[in-house]
């Protein structure tokens, strides 16, 4: 049984995009993330945490040590790996090394971008249509009212649309108002050289695929530190000039048929900081029950002790 046939079966799927998951998925997307990506909790790959591990234990001093010893010399070499690495300033440069669990939390809560795409799916998923409407209301325009499912990059995404060449960060459908957007999240880095053309290649896979239904209008949405610094004609111009240099391994995103969703698409940009502001603008504008006004004063919380907003 392939992989994608284990996942399937035991933790379901997906066959539209309007098909809405549980904000609890975003717990479940959490460990995932933790689980496929142990070096977030060690502070180093697993590979170089056994073979560190055995390193120790091979020493020639112990050579002679019965099973107990051993494990109590290479414990007292672990402790002192972890309080080497370990730093009490929240916004301290992130270090490298096997790390304890207090040190291995910072690196995450204030530093990782995988771990606030994992916020960003469970405020996503919580947040009202109507809020929906309003933020992307912002970008594009398209007829509100209708309802929003939110998906993040898991293993209930790719293993139901089959797209495993594609690492987005998290899709917001609209199926009454035929919208797409997809949710690309920076910390302080750039967007990728070919990311609009492998965005759209993406819309196209999920089209013909039937996830999202036929003349569904596309909107990329980056998130970050800082606007993208040209328009959406200059950006991709650069794109496909970048792949022309490499034809071969770029053919599938100079295909005339996905230049035609690349015209088609829409392609925008938002400071953390704009949507902090925004959030604040719309819990002073709009009449929210209690639910909704923390969860926007919360995610706006924890944007705002991110280390990018620090540094």
């Amino acid at each position: 049984m392939k992989a994608a046939e284990k996942y399937r079966r035991v933790f379901g799927s997906i066959e539209h995009l309007k098909e809405s998951l549980p904000w609890t998925m975003g717990l479940s997307n959490m460990v995932e993330f933790l689980v496929w990506e142990p070096q977030r909790v060690l502070g180093v790959s697993k590979k170089q945490y056994v073979r560190q591990i055995i390193e120790w234990a091979r020493a020639p001093e112990l050579e002679d040590k019965d099973l107990k010893e051993i494990e109590s010399v290479v414990s007292k070499k672990l402790n002192q790996k972890m309080s080497e690495s370990e730093q009490l300033d929240t916004y301290s440069g992130q270090t490298v090394g096997i790390c304890n669990a207090r040190e291995a939390v910072r690196r995450v809560k204030f530093f990782s971008e995988d771990y606030l795409n994992k916020e960003f799916d469970i405020f996503l998923n919580l947040c009202s249509d109507h809020y929906l409407d309003q933020f992307y209301g912002q970008f594009i325009s398209f007829d509100q009212g209708g309802l929003w499912s939110t998906h993040g990059n898991s293993g209930i995404f790719e293993f139901s649309t089959e797209l495993k060449a594609m690492f987005m960060d998290n899709l917001a459908y609209n199926h009454q108002a035929n919208i797409l957007v997809a949710n690309e999240l920076k910390l302080n880095g750039k967007k990728n050289v070919d990311q609009i053309l492998k965005y759209c290649l993406m819309y196209e896979h999920l089209l013909e695929k039937g996830f999202i239904n036929e003349g569904a209008k596309f909107l990329l949405l980056f998130i970050g530190n800082n606007i993208l610094g040209a328009d959406k004609q200059c950006l991709v111009a650069q794109e496909i000039a970048m792949c022309q240099k490499k034809p071969k391994k770029y053919k599938n995103l100079l295909r005339e048929e996905l230049l035609e969703v690349v015209m088609q698409s829409e392609v925008a940009s938002i400071t953390w900081s704009s949507l902090i502001e925004f959030n604040y603008r719309y819990l002073t504008e709009n009449d929210l029950c209690q639910v909704e006004q923390k969860l926007l004063r919360g995610f706006n919380q924890s944007l705002q002790s991110k280390s990018f907003m620090h540094l």
